[in-house]
């Protein structure tokens, strides 16, 4: 989960002080049980991992690779903590007035990766 709320804040290739004050102020790391020292180390992990392992495009910039978002997403399996954390990577994208389209794409795929079938079929209908 913090590594979701902290690819929202960095999707865009930037991390805006908004973004994170956001995170702080939502209350919602507390809501998921982790603490701000283990969700900036998660954070700065991902960031590591982020840059050593996906396709670099231009100098500090990397372009991250959809399976890797989907084994992100993969990892939250209750609807109730989805729910909660695409709440708060919403809150994150929107935190600087500006969503991205690299932040509208994680989103998307968010959205799409969790939609529960039965609910897909009520829109449909």
């Amino acid at each position: 989960m913090s590594r979701l709320l902290a690819l929202a804040m960095i999707a865009d290739g930037r991390l805006a002080p908004q973004e994170l004050k956001t995170l702080h102020r939502s209350g919602l790391l507390g809501v998921l049980r982790v603490s701000e020292d283990t969700f900036d180390e998660t954070a700065g992990e991902l960031c590591q991992d982020l840059l050593a392992t996906s396709r670099k495009r231009e100098p500090g910039m990397v372009d991250i690779e959809p399976d890797t978002i989907d084994r992100l997403l993969a990892e939250v399996q209750d609807p109730a903590l989805r729910a909660t954390v695409l709440k708060g990577m919403l809150e994150i994208a929107r935190a600087d007035s500006v969503i991205d389209h690299r932040e509208r794409r994680l989103l998307r795929r968010a959205v799409n990766a969790w939609a529960e079938p039965e609910s897909v079929l009520d829109t449909a209908a």
